[in-house]
């Protein structure tokens, strides 16, 4: 099973969604970017390189949220998500078709790929972001 972490990156009480280039795996689909876990990596060391590397931004993570293994059928992986604020860097696409900033509520009105939907669906992922948002609604970042 592949381990893949991703950033649910939150600035100016807005989320990052990027949009996968047409020859990945699910051509078009919407995701949290992120990426494969290396050996003898951890999880937050691998979301900031990834996000570096992606998108050449710095990120700060705030607080872990609820991983889940989705099985593709081609592949199964583990999606470990973190709750992240933009730090420093002007965005930057290396790797996707198009990006975007939404609100909360457009989350759901968003084409993901399966593992990403099922992981901002879930009830304690949904509290975080609500809970993050709102007590952060003021911050600039």
């Amino acid at each position: 099973m592949l381990k893949v972490t991703c950033a649910i990156i939150i600035h100016q009480n807005k989320i990052l969604v990027n949009q996968r280039n047409t020859s990945s795996d699910h051509p078009l689909k919407w995701e949290f970017p992120g990426g494969k876990l290396k050996p003898g990596e951890t999880e937050e060391k691998c979301i900031v390189r990834e996000i570096r590397e992606e998108l050449e931004i710095e990120i700060e993570i705030r607080k872990p949220m609820v991983s889940l293994v989705h099985d593709y059928g081609f592949k199964k992986i583990e999606l470990i998500p973190f709750l992240c604020v933009l730090k420093s860097g002007e965005l930057k696409l290396k790797e996707h078709h198009d990006f975007n900033w939404i609100t909360l509520k457009e989350l759901e009105k968003i084409d993901f790929v399966a593992a990403d939907r099922r992981l901002i669906q879930h009830s304690v992922n949904q509290e975080i972001l609500k809970k993050y948002l709102r007590e952060n609604m003021n911050d600039s970042r």
